[in-house]
């Protein structure tokens, strides 16, 4: 998909908007509710949550499933409502992708135990209960754990990132130009906003996607947010492995 950015992009109001960039987010709250939830749900570990949620029922079908409903009405298909297709020069496309990637990491190193901290200390999130929080996972309950998270890494490390980075940066944020220079930060804090299932990380979440997003917008090169959004998700899940086994 190689299109001259263009043309006829419809701009999507402020109440559309919001509603495309968290409903899923909800959807995957719904999820965990029917699935996770111990006392009047089917209570299923959390990871295997995260599976289907990605695969069946959650976040990620529902973006593919809006996706497709869109480019249906329109007669069309997916890739044809995607936009920022363009090719960045090479130099350029490789030291966005560094230089974003090493900045994500080094605000969430830095920035996500202060407010972690911060939160904690207000109580604001001490009503989410444990079984919805990814962040007290309980190795015990896995039976093949080894398995279990093979699938959920391949999925949140590759699978996820790819079809958020087509939803929020190929889908919405060419279509939120009422926003002006904003729209890269409107679209940050909205996608932060619809990670329902970590809200103690909105404000680093906010801090690190904003130049990822940025430089998908200045670029109008979606393949910048997908390698970088991936990258990231992998050096977190090796990090979430390191918290599980400790």
């Amino acid at each position: 998909m190689n299109n001259v950015e263009n043309i006829d992009i419809e701009a999507l109001s402020v109440k559309r908007i919001i509603f495309l960039s968290l409903f899923p987010g909800l959807m995957l709250v719904l999820t965990a509710i029917i699935f996770a939830n111990p006392y009047f749900g089917i209570n299923l570990p959390l990871l295997t949550i995260g599976i289907i949620a990605m695969l069946a029922l959650g976040n990620i079908p529902t973006q593919l499933f809006i996706l497709k409903f869109i480019a249906w009405k329109k007669n069309k298909k997916i890739k044809d409502i995607i936009q920022y297709n363009n090719k960045t020069k090479i130099n350029i496309f490789i030291l966005s992708i560094i230089i974003t990637t090493i900045f994500a990491i080094i605000v969430f190193i830095l920035f996500e135990p202060i407010e972690n901290k911060f939160w904690n200390s207000l109580k604001i999130f001490d009503f989410i209960p444990d079984w919805f929080r990814i962040d007290k996972i309980n190795i015990q309950d896995y039976d093949n754990l080894k398995i279990v998270l093979l699938f959920y890494y391949l999925l949140n490390g590759v699978y996820a990132p790819l079809v958020e980075e087509i939803y929020f940066r190929g889908y919405l944020l060419p279509r939120m130009n009422k926003f002006g220079k904003l729209a890269p930060l409107v679209n940050s804090i909205l996608f932060s906003i619809y990670h329902f299932f970590s809200p103690w990380q909105v404000i680093t979440r906010i801090l690190f996607m904003t130049p990822i997003i940025y430089s998908v917008w200045k670029n109008k090169d979606i393949k910048i947010g997908i390698i970088v959004h991936i990258l990231l998700n992998t050096v977190g899940n090796i990090g979430m492995l390191i918290m599980v086994f400790q």
